[in-house]
C-alpha cells in the first residue's frame, strides 16, 4: 500500500518542492528558490488597500522613531514558507524596553494605544484595523528578547523595509499555541519542511529548555507527516531529546499540577477549576508582571486605554483575561 501511495501521489508540491529523497540513495531534496516557495494555492501575500495603508503608516512611524522590532504572524510564515493566509492584524514583536517608544511613535502617528494585558500585549488601533505590540508570551513563560532581533532577516511589507522574525523563535513561540480553535502544528511542520535544514538547532533546543517534550512531539509529528524529509532535523536533536524522554520514564512528581494551561487556556480549564490541579501558569504570569521592564510599560502615561488587567489568580483558578496566546 505504501509503495502504491508513492506511485499514485507522485512527487510532493508543498513549498514548490518537486524532488523526493529516495530511501537508501542518499539524495537530499534540493533547496527551494524564493519563487518556488510561493504558495500555489494563494499566490503572493496580499493586503487590502485600506488595511495596507494603516500598516504602512504604523511601520513608517516605528522606522522613523528607530524603534527595533520584528514582524511575526502570518507575514513571517509567508516569508519563510511561501504559505499565505488572510490575517486580521499585524503582529509586531518588541523587546519590553522598546514598547513604550513604539506606543508613543504610533500615538503621534494617529493611532489609539491600548495596554491590553500588561505582561505581554498592547495594541495600536486605527478605525477597524489594529497592530499588535507583542513583548511576551500570554502564558507568562517568556518575554521577547534580543535574539528575536539579532537573528531576524530582511523583508519588505507595505513597501517598507522590515525585519522578519527568525524561524527558530517562531517555532518556539508556536509550541505553546494549542487551542481547539487555534493550533499551530502545521506552521511548525511547514517551517521545518521549508527551512529546517538552515535552522540553528542548538539555539532552538536551548531556548526550549525544560519544555523540550513539546519540541520532541512536533519532531515526531514532522517525521510522520514528511518521512522523506527527516534529514531536515539533525540526528543529534532526535537522539538528545529521546534520551531525555528515557530519563523521565518512571520519575515521580510530588506536586499534582498540570502544564496544560501553558498550551491551551480553554481546554484545560476543567482540570484546574473542577479537578483540583495546580496551574503553574498563574505563577509565570505573576512573575512576568513583577519584572521592572514590564512595570515600566504599565506605569507610563502613553496608553489611551487599558484592558481589564486583573491580578494573577491563585494556583487553582484561571483569570478571565483576554486570550493568553497569540
Amino acid at each position: 500500500m505504501l509503495e502504491l501511495l508513492k506511485v499514485i501521489t507522485g512527487p510532493p508540491s508543498v513549498c514548490g518542492i518537486d524532488e523526493v529523497d529516495v530511501p537508501n540513495v542518499g539524495r537530499r531534496p534540493r533547496r527551494l528558490t524564493a519563487e518556488e516557495r510561493k504558495s500555489l494555492t494563494h499566490g503572493d501575500f496580499w493586503i487590502p488597500d485600506d488595511e495596507r495603508a494603516v500598516y504602512k503608516r504604523a511601520l513608517e512611524a516605528l522606522t522613523s522613531a528607530q524603534v527595533p522590532f520584528v514582524v511575526a504572524g502570518a507575514y513571517a510564515i509567508y516569508e519563510h514558507t511561501g504559505i499565505y493566509r488572510k490575517t486580521k492584524d499585524l503582529d509586531l514583536f518588541f523587546e519590553p524596553t522598546a514598547v513604550v517608544p513604539a506606543a508613543r511613535a504610533l500615538r503621534e502617528a494617529g493611532f489609539v494605544t491600548r495596554l491590553e494585558d500588561s505582561h505581554w500585549l498592547a495594541k495600536a488601533t486605527s478605525g477597524e484595523h489594529f497592530v499588535d505590540l507583542i513583548y511576551g508570551m500570554g502564558n507568562g513563560l517568556s518575554l521577547i528578547d534580543h535574539d528575536w532581533i539579532e537573528h531576524s532577516r530582511q523583508g519588505v511589507l507595505a513597501a517598507i523595509p522590515v525585519r522578519i522574525a527568525p524561524p527558530e523563535e517562531l517555532v518556539w513561540h508556536r509550541l505553546f499555541i494549542g487551542e481547539r480553535h487555534r493550533h499551530d502544528m502545521a506552521d511548525i511542520l511547514h517551517l521545518i519542511l521549508c527551512v529546517g535544514d538552515t535552522f540553528d538547532w542548538e539555539r532552538l533546543v536551548n531556548r526550549v529548555d525544560a519544555h523540550w517534550p513539546l519540541l520532541l512531539g512536533q519532531l515526531l509529528a514532522f517525521g510522520y507527516v514528511y518521512p522523506a524529509y527527516r534529514g531536515n532535523v539533525p540526528a543529534w536533536v532526535y537522539e538528545q531529546l529521546i534520551e531525555r524522554a528515557r530519563a523521565e520514564v518512571g520519575r515521580e512528581q510530588d506536586v499534582d499540577f498540570t502544564r496544560g494551561p501553558l498550551i491551551s487556556r480553554f481546554s484545560f480549564t476543567i482540570d484546574v477549576r473542577e479537578w483540583g490541579f495546580v496551574d503553574p501558569t498563574t505563577e509565570f504570569v505573576r512573575e512576568a508582571r513583577s519584572k521592572p521592564e514590564v512595570r515600566a510599560i504599565v506605569e507610563t502615561d502613553v496608553w489611551d486605554e487599558r484592558g481589564d488587567d486583573r491580578p494573577a489568580p491563585d494556583d487553582r483558578r484561571r483569570s478571565e483575561d483576554a486570550e493568553y496566546l497569540v
